[in-house]
C-alpha cells in the first residue's frame, strides 16, 4: 500500500523525541487485517526499505524514523514523502545477524532459552547487535548473550548483559 506523507515529530516527554510518519487510518485499518502483529515492511521515496512497526497512538498510528534513517534519506520535518508498506512475513521481524545465527547454531541448551524469548526482546538484541559493526566484538556480544540467558535461566536484563560484556572484554583483554 503506498501513500504520502509528511515528517512529522512529537514530543512525549522533554527527553525523548522522534521523527514519525503518520500512517493514513484507512491504510492502517486496511493493513492491520493483512499484517494482524503489525509487523511492517517499508520503503520511503522508493530507495529505503526497513523493517518496523506500525504504532498505535491515540488518535494516530504512526511509523517511526530514527536520526540515522532521515539522515540516509536526507530529509527534514514537514517534507513530503512517498511511503509503501506491506506486511512482514519474516520469522522474527527484524534481520538476525549472521553471528548470533552461528552461536545459537552452536548451542542447543541457549537456543531453547532464545527460542523462549518474546519477540520483541530478541528483535531488541538483534539491533542491539546490529549496531555492533565490528565482526570480532558481533561474535563475543553474541557468545555473552547466550551466556546470560543460560546463566539467568532464560531471563534477559540489559543492564547485567551490558556488565557481562564488560567483563568478558576486560578477562580477554591480557
Amino acid at each position: 500500500m503506498k501513500f504520502t506523507a509528511n515528517i512529522s515529530r512529537f514530543e512525549e516527554s522533554e527527553v525523548f523525541w522522534t521523527s514519525i510518519i503518520i500512517i493514513p487510518e484507512t491504510i492502517y485499518q486496511e493493513m492491520t487485517k493483512i499484517a494482524s502483529d503489525k509487523r511492517i515492511i517499508c520503503t520511503i521515496n522508493n530507495s529505503l526499505t526497513f523493517q518496523c512497526a506500525m504504532i498505535p497512538k491515540k488518535p494516530f498510528h504512526y511509523i517511526m524514523l530514527n536520526k540515522d534513517k532521515i539522515k540516509a534519506l536526507k530529509i527534514n520535518v514537514n517534507d513530503e514523502i512517498l511511503v509503501e508498506i506491506l506486511p512482514d512475513k519474516s520469522e522474527f521481524g527484524m534481520e538476525i545477524c549472521e553471528e548470533l545465527q552461528e552461536v545459537l547454531a552452536s548451542d542447543d541448551d541457549g537456543n531453547l532459552l532464545f527460542q523462549k524469548l518474546t519477540p520483541g526482546k530478541k528483535r531488541s538484541i538483534f539491533y542491539m547487535l546490529s549496531k555492533t559493526k565490528n565482526t570480532q566484538l558481533k561474535i563475543e556480544k553474541s557468545f555473552v548473550f547466550v551466556e546470560h540467558l543460560k546463566r539467568n535461566k532464560g531471563k534477559f536484563d540489559f543492564q547485567i548483559y551490558q556488565e557481562d560484556c564488560k567483563n568478558f572484554r576486560d578477562k580477554n583483554s591480557l
